[in-house]
């Protein structure tokens, strides 16, 4: 990717052992938390890009990358050779990202809640 930026979540060891019941699943469970706020910003900054011809815009997506320590680590950005240069003087996925914290961590929030729901 030429352009992005990346969303972490603190207290990782403390919330890994708030799943000690999940074993295995801990990993997805994190992933798709991870997902749903990296999807926030998606959205969000598929809506303030600049557009012309649209190549941009749907060029934006998320890039996951699961590390076997128990980091999960989500990217939203672009392949596209231009996106730099476009949000160096339009921003639009710093602002994405910066604009909605709230909203990120609530889809997070959300989605973990979701998931240890089915185990109760």
């Amino acid at each position: 990717m030429t352009d992005g930026f990346t969303v972490k979540i603190a207290g990782l060891k403390e919330l890994q052992s708030k799943f000690k019941s999940l074993d295995g699943e801990l990993q997805k469970v994190l992933s798709d938390a991870v997902s749903a706020g990296a999807a926030v910003v998606e959205r969000d900054a598929k809506i303030r890009v600049p557009v012309v011809t649209g190549n941009l815009r749907n060029s934006i997506k998320e890039l996951k990358k699961t590390e076997s320590s128990g980091k999960v680590e989500s990217q939203v950005g672009t392949d596209v050779i231009y996106g730099p240069y476009v949000e160096y003087r339009k921003p639009y996925l710093r602002p994405s990202l910066d604009e909605n914290e709230r909203e990120i961590e609530q889809a997070i929030e959300m989605k973990i809640k979701q998931i240890i729901g089915r185990y109760k």
